[in-house]
């Protein structure tokens, strides 16, 4: 069998419940573990990504608003994934190229979470709310204003982060506000370009390791974290790339997540997904902001539930999951089909 037919064979596994984004994830695992090469460039419209095969050579190509999503372009056109995924998948998690240009006119080099956060904090300070909920294999961000009505609302995307920072960019007035407060502001993403850095990743197991390579030179070796974005951002604080504030933010979530001491052989964003599937599936609210990390907040019995996430609300979920009551958050539908038993005692 070849590459393509092996990687293939095995990806027909992957679940529709798990994704755009746990989809890629478990797509770039197989690619990697049978021998290909996945790597990312920072550009001035958003990331190209190029995948190899297990002989060197490059099978694939993708472009994006960030590195995970332009991944997720690069399987899809290298025909890595069941022929199912092709086209809900483009249609749901890839950006339009009228998507890329607003992003890029903002900020650009790759870079959502930035502008993603000002627009979180923007429709904050209006007293608005913004919204997250599955839709097919993406998500869909709509930002509320005080009076409950929608100020923008964002196609399908490839992840929450993603979905707001489009959202923030279709609001004319919202948009300005955006660019202006990021006028001048430093842009990781265009130092990378500037010096043609690469972003190579490989996962295991659900995690995932990123290295960033200058020419020949590793700046950061194998850096290991549970998902693309959240990995390459590690990297580029061990690669001298980010002020130490940085770091210590990303320290502190990493504190506070109990993931990593029950690890599920998923990627963050597979289980974030299958957390926020179910949350859609029963019409809960989930509502998104930022204070240094980024808040998933859903209404619970007693009291409001949180979740914290590092660069996007699929983290924040499963932080969520694993750190409160998971049958007020997943709601369990009652038992239907369960043995008969006939004692008082033992029935299900």
């Amino acid at each position: 069998m070849s590459f393509v037919e092996r990687v293939l064979e095995e990806n027909e596994k992957l679940r529709e419940v798990e994704g755009a984004c746990g989809i890629c994830h478990g797509a770039l695992e197989t690619i990697v573990q049978n021998g290909g090469t996945v790597s990312a460039y920072e550009e001035i419209k958003g990331i190209r990504a190029v995948i190899k095969d297990d002989a060197g050579q490059v099978i694939g190509e993708g472009f994006d608003i960030v590195w995970s999503p332009a991944i997720l372009a690069a399987e899809i056109d290298a025909g890595l994934l069941p022929a199912r995924f092709d086209e809900p998948l483009r249609k749901d998690a890839l950006s339009s190229e009228e998507d890329i240009e607003k992003v890029a006119s903002i900020y650009g080099y790759g870079r959502v979470l930035t502008p993603g956060v000002v627009a979180l904090q923007f429709v904050n300070e209006l007293g608005g709310r913004t919204l997250i909920k599955r839709d097919g294999l993406g998500v869909v961000a709509t930002m509320l204003g005080p009076d409950g009505r929608s100020l923008a609302e964002s196609s399908r995307s490839y992840c929450p982060t993603c979905a707001i920072a489009k959202a923030g960019v279709s609001n004319p007035e919202m948009m300005q506000v955006i660019a202006s407060k990021l006028e001048g502001v430093r842009n990781t993403g265009k130092m990378k370009f500037e010096r043609h850095l690469e972003n190579r990743y490989e996962v295991k197991g659900g995690g995932v390791k990123v290295s960033i390579l200058e020419g020949e030179k590793v700046l950061a070796d194998k850096v290991i974290a549970c998902c693309i974005a959240y990995g390459t951002t590690k990297a580029e604080i061990a690669a001298g790339l980010i002020p130490m504030e940085g770091a210590k933010r990303f320290k502190a979530y990493c504190n506070l997540c109990p993931m990593k001491h029950c690890w599920m052989e998923k990627s963050m964003g597979a289980t974030g997904n299958i957390v926020l599937h179910r949350l859609s599936e029963i019409g809960t609210e989930i509502e998104v902001s930022a204070d240094g990390l980024i808040l998933a907040k859903i209404p619970g019995k007693d009291e409001v539930i949180e979740g914290r996430g590092t660069l996007c609300s699929l983290s924040a979920l499963t932080n969520m999951l694993l750190r409160t009551d998971a049958v007020q958050v997943l709601r369990p539908s009652s038992a239907k089909r369960f043995p008969h038993s006939e004692g008082p005692d033992q029935q299900g």
